[in-house]
């Protein structure tokens, strides 16, 4: 699920900002080909994501938001709403993995605290 959120944004961001989309099996962290990580490297990769999403983000013209793009090749939509779609996605998959971390015994972090 995280290697998921991850992959979505990971090749989303990238093509957003340069218009060149991986196709979805070609996710550079596709959950059904990526390997298994620790804790530890899915926390790096989380890090190094949001670096990447920082230094592009800043480099999207506001008018790229409203422009019609289709993503992964084959989902067609403004820029805006497929981002909106990641987010959704995110939210979606956050309450089966709040549910399944607190059966491991492990108090997720809480949703509203972005620090």
């Amino acid at each position: 699920m995280v290697m998921e959120f991850i992959g979505l944004a990971h090749s989303g961001i990238i093509g957003v900002a340069t218009g060149k989309w991986a196709k979805e099996n070609e996710l550079e962290y596709h959950s059904k080909t990526s390997k298994r990580r620790n804790q530890k490297e899915i926390l790096q990769l989380w890090d190094d994501l949001t670096t990447l999403i920082n230094t592009l983000w800043v480099e999207i013209p506001p008018q790229h938001f409203q422009e019609v793009d289709t993503a992964f090749g084959e989902y067609e939509g403004e820029i805006s709403g497929l981002i909106l779609y990641w987010i959704d996605n995110e939210i979606h998959h956050r309450g089966p993995a709040y549910v399944y971390l607190r059966s491991l015994g492990i108090e997720p972090p809480a949703f509203w605290d972005r620090h």
